[in-house]
């Protein structure tokens, strides 16, 4: 074992999701790439993030990030972090996850928990997050639901969550897919 260079300890660390010699890592509102399996990383140019935040790179796309910020909102980057844009629509994301594109998509559908406007839930977007759709209603809420969020990669509008005290729960989409 060796430390990886260039990246504060402590940091959160994933994969890109389609290139094996990829990372990424986010530590104190700064966002880090490694292009050499992990063993040296660099800041990128990116700014405007929050101090805190959860990220994940989406399957099968190189280079595509999603990052989620309690107090920021929601970011998405499509140059593996070198830049990024904040979703107008977010206020607050809590975490980001992906599931099985909507029927006619190829885009993964994006799931979230965190706030469209100032309401807060769970939402779910069909359009690479141009638009959410709050998925749960006000009397169907969890304490927290900020640890990880995901869909199902084979069955559109499932959704799995993870809740403070209830476990995991998963949710499907009335009328299926």
């Amino acid at each position: 074992w060796q430390p990886a260079q260039g990246i504060p300890t402590g940091a959160a660390v994933r994969s890109d999701r389609s290139d094996a010699n990829t990372f990424y890592g986010f530590a104190g509102g700064r966002f880090y790439r490694s292009t050499d399996g992990g063993r040296t990383f660099a800041a990128t140019t990116a700014t405007g993030l929050p101090a805190e935040a959860q990220f994940k790179a989406v399957p099968g796309r190189k280079g595509d990030v999603w990052l989620a910020g309690k107090t920021g909102g929601l970011f998405h980057s499509t140059d593996s972090g070198t830049t990024f844009a904040k979703v107008a629509s977010i206020s607050a994301a809590d975490t980001i996850g992906f599931g099985k594109a909507a029927p006619g998509q190829s885009y993964p559908a994006l799931y979230t928990s965190g706030r469209v406007g100032s309401v807060p839930g769970i939402y779910r977007s069909d359009d690479t997050g141009a638009t959410w759709v709050r998925i749960n209603d006000d009397r169907t809420q969890y304490g927290t639901t900020n640890a990880t969020i995901t869909g199902d990669p084979r069955v559109y509008g499932r959704v799995y969550v993870s809740t403070n005290g209830r476990g995991v729960v998963y949710g499907d989409k009335p009328g299926g897919g």
